[in-house]
């Protein structure tokens, strides 16, 4: 047989072989172009509303020549206001496609935010050939959000005259609440954003415990569980006069003015809901947002009282924070006396003056070492024509002339002494009897006294 016909099948059966390789090669090829190999993972990416109870975590390498490595699960939890948590990594594997947590449970929860990270291989054709490649998969979603009332840390505020507005997470068709300690009713506004609830009554500085037992969304989601909150009025707004109620000897020059406990958002009220009597031209300004101060046109008399009302209620002054000044409160001062007197016990002298100006000085006799009259600033605040003193020693009879500045210690007249000018009495201040009526008859009830070394 020729040579060259025993060679024939060899070579056939080499050339099928390379033909099916060949053939095998451009499948391989056909189905990595058109059927390329990746990583899936399910709820996709941006995917929202993903109901744990009916939906899981599912990773799985698509088509032949991918492999997962690695799956990482970061979960953040959704606030009531839409902020997320630092959150968490669960621990967990893949089982079946699916990614479970450590007891094989679902790990997905409602009010959730996932990331899903997953690395693996997949084969991809280059210019070498068909190799492995490192890729890395993600998927971020949220899960179904649950109806939740947005509650700050600091609890609930309520305004006079206006209802509660408790925000929600998402629109609800209604709810359920409970509210101790005071009458009232509710609604859902339009939008399903908002619960109202209005108050039967309005009592400033209360706390009422406030529990949202129950509500549903508009796609009819349940809340979880109920929420417990504080719900709050406003403390009364506080009030401060200067001068104060009941001070004497108030400059003439005064300016009466009403502090707040904090700035008054209605300040333009201020002509309705405070007077001063007597009345006189002025006008009152604001010098700080809770201070309010009348000015008068001219300075007061001396010796004369004057009165701050302010109204109070509802419609009076309201704080920024939303409580009111709850009752009709005033106060009233008294100007100083044109007329005053200064005692110099270092040297024994008098000396009284007007309007600041001396007009007449007398020798004195005032407490002697170990009965020492008082320093400093008192008022004389009783006048007696004659009275009996006695103390450890001594008794003096129908004492006359007598001017009371500070308990038992008096400025009068001392009819048995015959030098003046020495510190020699009990602590009262003596004068010659014809001095001290004439400063008697001079000087009116609350003139201030001066005495000093």
């Amino acid at each position: 047989m020729p040579r060259f016909l025993s060679m024939a099948p060899r070579k056939l059966a080499a050339l099928v072989a390379g033909f099916i390789i060949a053939l095998v090669i451009i499948a391989v090829v056909l189905v990595l172009v058109v059927f390329p190999p990746g990583i899936a993972i399910s709820p996709a990416n941006g995917a929202s509303e993903i109901n744990p109870s009916q939906q899981s975590l599912e990773i799985a390498a698509s088509h032949w020549g991918a492999a997962i490595t690695s799956v990482s699960v970061l979960e953040k939890k959704i606030a009531p206001d839409g902020s997320r948590d630092n959150g968490r990594i669960i621990a967990g594997h893949l089982q079946n496609g699916k990614f479970v947590a450590a007891d094989g449970s679902n790990p997905l929860v409602a009010d959730a935010e996932y990331t899903v990270t997953v690395s693996g291989t997949v084969k991809k054709i280059g210019l070498s050939g068909i190799a492995d490649r490192q890729v890395q998969e993600t998927s971020t979603f949220t899960t179904l959000i649950t109806p939740m009332p947005v509650v700050s840390k600091d609890g609930l505020v309520v305004k006079n005259g206006q209802d509660l507005k408790l925000q929600w997470n998402i629109p609800i068709s209604s709810f359920n609440y409970k509210l101790d300690g005071v009458k009232s009713t509710s609604r859902v506004s339009d939008d399903g954003r908002t619960a109202i609830i209005s108050l039967a009554k309005f009592e400033q500085g209360k706390k009422y415990a406030l529990t949202i037992t129950a509500a549903t969304s508009k796609n009819g989601v349940q809340m979880n569980q109920p929420v417990t909150a504080t719900l709050s009025t406003p403390p009364s707004l506080g009030v401060t006069f200067s001068p104060a109620d009941s001070v004497t000897n108030a400059s003439t020059d005064a300016h009466p003015t009403i502090v707040f406990s904090e700035p008054v958002s209605n300040p333009q009220m201020a002509q309705q809901l405070v007077s001063i009597e007597p009345k006189v031209a002025g006008s009152f300004s604001w010098p700080q947002p809770n201070e309010l101060q009348f000015v008068p046109a001219k300075s007061w008399d001396h010796l004369q009282d004057v009165t701050i009302l302010l109204k109070g209620g509802a419609q009076a002054f309201h704080g920024i924070s939303g409580g009111f000044v709850d009752r009709d409160m005033q106060a009233t001062f008294t100007t100083a006396p044109s007329k005053s007197i200064d005692v110099n016990v270092s040297t024994e002298t008098v000396t009284l003056l007007e309007n600041g100006n001396p007009i007449e000085s007398y020798q004195c006799a005032s407490g002697a070492i170990g009965s020492p009259t008082p320093l400093g600033d008192f008022t004389i605040y009783a006048k007696i024509s004659s009275v009996d003193m006695r103390g450890p020693g001594y008794f003096a009879p129908h004492v006359p002339w007598v001017m009371v500045f500070d308990g038992d210690y008096t400025m009068h007249g001392n009819y048995w002494a015959t030098t003046f000018g020495v510190r020699s009495s009990h602590g009262c201040v003596g004068l010659p009897v014809e001095t001290a009526h004439h400063i008697f008859n001079w000087v009116p009830l609350g003139a201030p006294i001066h005495i000093h070394e």
